[in-house]
This record gives C-alpha cells, sequence and structure tokens, in this order.
C-alpha cells in the first residue's frame, strides 16, 4: 500500500499525518523541536516520527506489512529553491542553504526506495490543505496570509499557487511598513512582521507593561512570558495597549489591503495563532481591511477564516509532494 507523508515544522512542533492513496489519515504524531536545531536533529526527529507512527498499535497490520511511502511533503516557514530541494533560509530554524530533501531521501531510501520528497513553504502548504478540502475549496484566486510567530503569505491564481522567480513570492511579512522601523528577523528594518508577529508583538507589549506596569499581561510573577490573549482582552480598557493595537492592526490592513488591490483575490483566506487567539486585534483588522481595498476589487471579494486547523498544513505538503 502506498502511504503520504505531510510534514508541518514549527517553531516549537514538529506534526506528522500519514495518508492512503484517498488522502484519509491513517496515522499522527507530533514532537517538540527547539530554535535553531541543526538540520540533522531536524531529519532524525522527523524520520522518528514516520517510524513511531508505522509501529503504531492504531495502524491496521496490513497496512503496515504491505506500507510503502510512496511521497513525502514538508512544509516549514522559510524561502527555498523553486524545486523543493533547498532550504535557502530558515530564521525560526537557524539554517541557510540546506539540502532537507535530498538527506530525508537517502534516509528513505532503503526500506522505501525512491520516495518522492519536497519542501514546501508551510503557507503554500496551509493554502493547498484548504483549497483541497476546506475554507476556500472550489476557489481558483485566493491570498493566504498567517499571522503567527511570524507572518507568512500565499497566493492562488487560476488555481496554481505562485512561487515567483525564485520561489519567494507571498513574503508579505516582509512589507515595509515603516521606513527605519523596528528590527526584523530578516535583518531588515520596518517590516510588517515585526509589529504583528507573535515574538514582536510580545516584545512590544513586554516594553509597554514594564514602562507603564501592566502586570495582568503577564503569566506567572516573573513578568517575562507574555499571554497576548490577555492583552488582548485588556486592548480596549488599558490606553497603551489599545494605541498598540491601533498601530498593529493598521498595518496589517493597510498591507492586505494594498495586497487584495494588487492581486484581486476572490478570497482572503486569514489564519494564525495570534488572529485565532487575539479576538480584538482580529475584528479591528477585518473591519478596516475591506475598506481600504480598491472598490471595484473588493465587490468581487470576502474574507474567510481556516477551517482544517492544523491539519491543513501536513494535507498540503503531501498532496504537494504527490504532484
Amino acid at each position: 500500500m502506498k502511504l503520504l507523508a505531510g510534514f508541518d515544522v514549527g517553531g516549537t512542533n514538529a506534526r506528522l499525518c500519514l495518508y492512503d492513496a484517498s488522502f484519509t489519515i491513517v496515522g499522527q504524531a507530533r514532537t517538540r523541536v527547539r530554535e535553531a536545531t541543526a538540520p540533522e536533529e531536524i531529519a532524525a526527529t522527523l524520520l522518528g516520527l514516520l517510524d513511531k507512527v508505522l509501529a503504531s498499535d492504531e495502524l491496521d497490520a496490513a497496512v503496515i506489512d504491505a506500507a510503502v511511502i510512496d511521497a513525502v511533503g514538508i512544509g516549514l516557514a522559510g524561502q527555498l529553491s523553486v524545486d523543493g530541494e533547498l532550504v535557502v533560509n530558515a530564521p525560526n530554524l537557524g539554517w541557510r542553504d540546506v539540502a532537507l530533501a535530498q538527506m530525508l531521501r537517502e534516509h528513505l531510501a532503503p526500506a522505501h526506495g525512491t520516495a518522492r520528497v519536497k519542501v514546501v513553504n508551510d503557507l503554500s502548504a496551509l493554502l493547498w490543505g484548504e483549497h483541497a478540502a476546506g475554507a476556500v475549496a472550489g476557489a481558483s484566486d485566493v491570498l493566504a496570509v498567517y499571522v503567527g510567530t511570524g507572518v507568512g503569505g500565499a497566493i492562488l491564481a487560476g488555481g496554481r499557487l505562485i512561487d515567483g522567480a525564485g520561489g519567494k513570492a507571498g513574503e508579505i511579512g516582509h512589507f515595509k511598513v515603516a521606513v527605519g522601523g523596528r528590527l526584523c528577523g530578516c535583518g531588515q528594518r520596518g517590516c510588517l512582521e515585526a509589529y504583528v508577529g507573535g515574538i514582536h508583538l510580545e516584545s512590544q507589549v513586554a516594553e509597554l507593561a514594564h514602562a507603564h506596569d501592566i502586570a495582568q499581561v503577564f503569566m506567572g510573577d516573573e513578568r517575562e512570558i507574555v499571554d497576548l490573549s490577555r492583552a488582548d482582552a485588556l486592548s480596549h480598557s488599558v490606553a497603551e495597549l489599545d494605541a498598540l493595537w491601533e498601530r498593529a492592526s493598521d498595518y496589517l490592513a493597510l498591507s492586505l489591503a494594498n495586497a487584495c488591490t494588487l492581486l484581486n483575490p476572490a478570497v482572503l483566506l486569514l489564519g494564525g495563532g495570534v488572529l485565532a487567539n487575539c479576538f480584538d486585534l482580529r475584528e479591528r483588522v477585518l473591519t478596516k481591511t475591506l475598506p481600504l481595498v480598491l472598490a471595484a476589487a473588493r465587490s468581487d471579494m470576502d474574507i474567510r477564516l481556516p477551517t482544517l486547523g492544523e491539519e491543513a498544513g501536513m494535507l498540503g505538503a503531501a498532496l504537494l509532494a504527490s504532484i
């Protein structure tokens, strides 16, 4: 039996869904990963998850006996080569120019022969999964933007993912919103991600909280770890947080509107952990975005939220690897 594996590698977790040929889940697993983890460690972690699922008591014995991994897709945040062979830059993992696909292919070869292995951008995987069986099924022109640890985007035009000349299309998190502004993880200043990405938003909340003694935004008494959902709940009652949320939502809404005016999508798909957990911030963004889009373009467009949850990225990665 041919099986397909879809991995999602994030800044804190690695997840796997194993699918049969009809893309029904036959097994799944997850584990934590550390930031700046060596490629060899991540490869070993992913292979360990695969071995764990294949050895699981929950997997049908007939499936195990006949199992051959036909395709492996790995979704991760970063800039990739167009062919999915090379991770050019993955800041969350501290990688540059890593041949992850070939590394995994070599390890899989003894047991699974010539398994197809492809690394895909995590946002492309999320969009492809939602397009296959989720919120944008049937839509052919979609802009997906997810605000989580960072800010990423992916573009579907005419039913095809748009990679760009060098595979870097969709990097809306690096739209410049403030000349000479806050330092971004990419090394440049003034990027959208530096203002609304989860890590950067937490640091801005912490700066305000320490300066104005807003202890409620912290988890525990040490006042080190910010809870963004608490900050969100306080955003209308604490002036400093309200101003921060206004700026963040202004920058995000303006970037979304400009991208939608340029691309004219039928659907703007908005997701990610920050928008999922910060309800007030999300409502501000939703309220502000459409009026900023060119009037002629917004009449063709609606805004949707994802429906598949974390499985979307794994399904999308497996699908893209199998093409």
